[in-house]
């Protein structure tokens, strides 16, 4: 296949991200608010970060019946309905008439994410492999952060003029384009390099130690990494922020996302693993910002909270296309994301319960998580650089008694 077409199909990748973007993260920018407003106690937030779990399930499931059946067909096909679910569920938001619906309906958006993130990012990791990894996966995340940053401005927009379900109704417009782009991308590609490799490879045996160092670390990464939908739920319920400016300040997140996002590729192609300590840091100091009930400072809490996604993004995707063999690429990318998405969710529980009794509490926790992300990461790059230092000694030996 040409590279012209390649870079089409890249593109359209790209532009399928976008407009989903809006969709989905133009309704989840003020998702917590909106909770609160329909009258929502605290614990519906942290039920909407459970949505993160039920999503990386899905992902598994996908990445194991993906790499079993070994399709082209079925690899798009998640892709595909992965999608839709994912444009078509939010809209009906505008309906909810209890909190409880809107949670369920926040939930199953998360099953479309699910099922077709661990096959998009096979396909992804097949047409940036002469690009390189990190570079390509992070300017697909500019893309993918552009639409997160219109989404939510164009929701803020509506809500201001309008109403909730004005705001959402609009966001049935993207969601066509989503559509459009992903089977267009599928016509152009429909053969898939990687389904070669991965054809009933379904076991999880062979991923390999620095895979399970890396997934342990930003494990605990996400244990103290604050879900938007309890921060935002709990920057209204503190009066620090209110509905529109909450969804702005999403925005302003994305935003930020979406310029770190290549230079972040950049970054990860040129020292690998090392790129990663800036997550662990960084969500420390979200908490902090967080918990001060300062309105500047909620600014900056957004910014960092955009660095933080900018790194899941893009450098955790990238890492593992370049840990793992092609063959597992669909299973390794559904395993980390189930269990990153277990710990994600499982510590927004511990997070929205600690946020309710004292600061010094959860910033203590948070600390706690985030130093041990970043010894077992450590261990990781430590790891990686003696093993290239002896392999570069035995190679200098070889030259020398040739």
């Amino acid at each position: 296949m040409s590279s012209r077409r390649i870079l089409i199909v890249f593109v359209l990748l790209g532009l399928t991200s976008l407009s989903a973007d809006m969709v989905y993260e133009g309704a989840r920018s003020a998702s917590g608010a909106y909770l609160e407003f329909l009258g929502a106690p605290p614990i519906a937030s942290a039920i909407i970060g459970v949505g993160e779990l039920i999503g990386y399930f899905f992902r598994i499931v996908s990445g194991v019946l993906a790499s079993y059946l070994g399709s082209s067909y079925v690899f798009w096909g998640f892709v595909a309905s992965g999608y839709a679910m994912n444009v078509m569920v939010l809209p009906f938001l505008a309906f909810a008439g209890s909190w409880w619906i809107a949670t369920s309906l926040y939930l199953l958006e998360r099953v479309g994410k699910g099922l077709r993130t661990p096959v998009r990012d096979v396909i992804l990791a097949e047409v940036t492999e002469d690009v390189g990894r990190g570079k390509g996966f992070g300017l697909h995340e500019v893309m993918d952060q552009v639409g997160a940053l219109v989404g939510p401005l164009l929701f803020a927009y509506i809500l201001i003029r309008y109403d909730y379900p004005s705001a959402f109704l609009t966001l049935l417009i993207p969601g066509a384009l989503t559509m459009m782009f992903i089977f267009t991308a599928w016509s152009l590609y429909p053969k898939i390099k990687s389904v070669e490799f991965s054809r009933r490879k379904t076991s999880f045996r062979g991923l390999g130690k620095k895979f399970w160092l890396y997934t342990l670390s930003m494990s605990l990464q996400s244990l103290g990494f604050v879900h938007w939908a309890i921060a935002s739920y709990f920057l209204k319920d503190w009066g620090v922020l209110g509905d529109a400016e909450i969804a702005i300040l999403y925005a302003i997140a994305m935003g930020v996302d979406a310029i770190i996002a290549f230079p972040i590729g950049h970054l990860y192609d040129v020292i690998k693993f090392k790129s990663l300590y800036i997550a662990p840091i960084v969500t420390l100091m979200i908490t902090i910002l967080l918990t001060t009930r300062i309105t500047t400072l909620a600014y900056v809490m957004a910014v960092l909270w955009g660095i933080t996604m900018g790194v899941s993004e893009t450098i955790m995707r990238a890492s593992i296309a370049d840990i793992v063999d092609k063959g597992k690429l669909a299973i390794a990318y559904g395993t980390f994301g189930m269990i990153y998405g277990s710990s994600w969710s499982i510590g927004g529980f511990m997070m929205t319960f600690m946020l309710q009794l004292s600061a010094p509490i959860v910033i203590g926790y948070v600390a706690l998580t985030q130093a041990s992300s970043l010894l077992v990461l450590f261990l990781l790059t430590t790891q990686s650089s003696l093993k290239k230092c002896i392999n570069n000694f035995f190679n200098m030996e070889t030259t020398f008694s040739n």
